[in-house]
Order: C-alpha cells, then structure tokens, then sequence
C-alpha cells in the first residue's frame, strides 16, 4: 500500500499546466482521444475471445474484482447479509467508466451489482449488448451499457453510485482532470472509486510497452503512449483537489508466459487505487 499526502497547491498547480491537456479547449486532445475510441473498436469482434488481443484484460478480472469487492466490504458498503455470499455486491448501484466490450460490467453484475457501462466506442457498446444478450441472458436486468461519455452521464446521475470503476482507461484519456471530475460528480459522498492503470515508469515502457507491444504483440501496436501515461502519485494529487481521500493503492504485474496477473510490493509496473469521496 502507498499513501502520500504531501500535496502542495503550486506543486499540483504546476502537474496540471504542464501534463494534462484540456478536452475542451484544444482541438489536438479531441482527435487523439476519438483516434483511441477508433483504435479499440478495431478489437471489438475480438473483445470476447480469451485467447485474442484481450487476453490480458480477462485474466485481469481475476485481480480487479476482488480488488473492487473486497474494497467496498472494507469501507463497509457492503450489508452484512451478502457477505461471503455470490451475490455480495447485491444493492451496489455501480458505473464502469470505459467499459469497452464489458468484460469486467458483466463479471460485476454476475455478483450482484445494479451496474451500467458507458463508452464512447459505438461498435464496442454494440458488442457488450450482444454478448450480454446471447451469453448472459440472465444478467440483462442487472447490466445496461450506454453510448455516452462520462460527463454527460454525471449531469443526468450526479451523487447516484456507491462505486465508479476507471479500469485501463486513463492511459487512454488527455483529459485526465475533467474524466475524474465527472466521475467523482456521480459518486455518492462516501462511494469509492477505483481505477486501474499502468505507471509512467522506464521499466513499464520498456518492458510493458516496447517489448510488450513490439515485440511479444501481447497488445496491439499503439495501444499506449508514453505522455499519457500517469503515476499514482499524481492520480492521488488530482483526487485530492476533488474532496477524494486515496484509502489503498496496490502494485500489480502481468506473467505473460503464463497470462495471469498477480499483485506486487511496487507500483513500477501497474498498480490499482481505491479513494473514497468526502461526506
């Protein structure tokens, strides 16, 4: 776990004028976010194949669920009936922001959660309702995608989720500041948010990135860019400003060899934090 509160206004003040670039005021940041939208739409007939370009973001299911239940029972969100049992996020009205083809919105609904998925990728919000529709039937009233970004989605749900997921969508987005931002809008005081990434670090380029990409294909070509990539620290500097105190922050990495992924004691590669909204 890291936890570092030594935040500064002009230490903040100064990350935020030279690192992160403003959706709404360049027209640079817009084409390159609709460039990534367009980049993983390429994977939506594959989304769903385990042995595909996804691989990896499956077998990251069997990390970030848990991370995100066992995260909620901590913070005491959870009742006390459904603890333990399969249906433990059971009540838990949640948001995953970047849904994609719902890889980890179903596994959420599948225990429990009242959960909506939202993407700006057209063709992978259609892939999410036919997997949903032709393989999870039984999960259709518990899981609803949506076709939107996620500041529109707070003007329409402000304070309305006890948990919103930003799962390997940061090093994707310019706009980190205004995506938080919404995100925390639709957050209940005392909800949690939770967001996974991958860590502005050498050793993460070069081995995650150059060699993962390049070299082994364990990701499509492109998929990550060093500029956008961010650290923890600076995610927890954000949160800050936005009344969200950071509560856990785990190190993880990925064994290609053997696609699983497992958590570590250093954030040098990816890592996944939980901050809680301010009452």
């Amino acid at each position: 776990m890291f936890i570092n509160k030594s935040v500064t206004p002009a230490r903040l003040s100064q990350y935020l004028a030279s690192r992160v670039v403003r959706n709404s005021t360049t027209t640079t940041s817009t084409t390159t976010d609709y460039n990534e939208v367009r980049h993983h739409e390429n994977q939506s007939e594959n989304w769903w194949n385990p042995s595909g370009p996804m691989a990896a973001l499956h077998a990251l299911n069997e990390i970030r669920v848990p991370f995100i239940r066992d995260g909620l029972v901590a913070r005491g969100q959870v009742n006390a009936d459904y603890i333990n049992t399969t249906n433990v996020l059971q009540d838990q009205k949640m948001l995953e922001v970047g849904c994609g083809g719902g890889l980890l919105t179903e596994q959420l609904g599948r225990l429990g959660a009242d959960i909506t998925g939202i993407d700006l990728g057209e063709r992978l919000i259609q892939r999410a309702c036919k997997h949903l529709n032709e393989s999870s039937p039984e999960l259709v009233t518990k899981v609803k995608y949506r076709l939107e970004s996620v500041d529109q989605h707070a003007k329409a749900h402000g304070e309305f989720y006890t948990a919103v997921i930003v799962s390997e969508v940061l090093e994707h987005v310019d706009d980190k500041v205004g995506l938080l931002e919404a995100c925390v809008r639709s957050l209940k005081p005392g909800g949690s948010i939770f967001i996974t990434t991958i860590n502005k670090t050498l050793p993460m380029w070069i081995g995650g990135v150059l060699i993962g990409e390049y070299v082994l294909n364990l990701a499509p070509k492109g998929t990550h860019h060093w500029d956008k990539m961010i650290s923890p620290l600076d995610v927890q500097r954000i949160l800050d400003t936005m009344n969200c105190q950071t509560v856990l922050i785990n190190g993880s990495t990925y064994d290609f060899w053997r696609n699983t992924w497992r958590w570590i004691n250093s954030t040098q590669m990816c890592y996944a934090l939980q901050a809680v909204k301010q009452t």
